[in-house]
């Protein structure tokens, strides 16, 4: 066991109510650190994780101590500028959550700054394993850095360094690997319905589909049409689609076949 993580005992302040301020609340929690308080965000959110956690809310932004380890800013990405202006200098770091906010909307203001980003998607209600969530990190100066890295280890065994320009295409990964297919899901959900099935029944296609693509790599495990090459189904399933649906098929489709078959 390494024994500098039972010593690691940090002072930290956590501000938003939403998703990410919800697991990050919950699983520092659970560990050596102490959560001091809780700062606005949506205030009522803030509230109930202040009662469910039993931790002290500040009511301002601008009355966070000075001798506070590290200040997590979990909001919004487009609050996070602004939050950073209003917060007073502090002894410890400055941290935010996000994958597409550069690291100099901290550091502009704050010496000491950071940046805690996990490659996950979180929702209030549904239980992630945050120890399997890789976290990718970034800070101002070598002692910053070396402090986020241990905060994170509290909370997860997969740590890795990532500046402003690499966060961005983590970002873009993530959207590409968890929104759309989510989106795509409610495409196939609405055309399942129309046949009289549930989702259900596609859920051991894809987990084949993602476990396959895992482990031969994406471009050898893709299949269908567009990959056949065959250009009767693809028109045939657009014509089966509503207008939107028919046109992201399109362009999806025009993409494999420009992969694969190129002219």
């Amino acid at each position: 066991m390494d024994s500098s993580r039972l010593t690691f005992k940090p002072k930290i302040i956590i501000i938003g109510g939403g998703n990410v301020a919800t697991h990050f609340t919950c699983a520092f929690s659970q560990t050596e650190a102490s959560i001091i308080a809780l700062a606005p965000g949506c205030r009522q959110s803030v509230a109930d994780l202040s009662s469910n956690y039993g931790i002290n809310c500040i009511q301002q932004v601008e009355d966070i101590p000075s001798d506070v380890d590290a200040v997590i800013i979990a909001t919004n990405d487009s609050a996070t500028a602004e939050v950073a202006n209003l917060l007073p200098q502090i002894r410890g770091v400055v941290i935010h959550t996000s994958g597409s906010v550069p690291l100099s909307v901290l550091s502009t203001k704050h010496n000491r700054a950071g940046v805690l980003y996990p490659l996950q998607t979180f929702s209030k209600n549904v239980a992630v394993d945050i120890k399997e969530v890789p976290f990718f990190i970034e800070a101002t100066d070598d002692s910053s850095e070396i402090f986020i890295r241990q905060l994170a280890s509290l909370i997860s065994n997969h740590i890795y360094s990532a500046d402003s320009a690499q966060r961005k295409h983590l970002h873009i990964a993530g959207v590409l690997t968890s929104n759309f297919p989510i989106f795509l899901m409610q495409i196939a959900q609405r055309t399942l319905a129309d046949a009289g099935f549930p989702l259900e029944v596609v859920q051991p296609l894809m987990k084949a589909s993602i476990a396959k693509a895992f482990n031969v790599g994406p471009h050898d495990a893709l299949t269908g049409p567009a990959r056949r090459g065959d250009k009767a189904t693809i028109l045939a399933h657009q014509a089966m689609l509503p207008e939107y649906a028919a046109n992201i098929y399109q362009i999806i489709s025009n993409a494999i076949l420009n992969e694969y078959h190129p002219l």
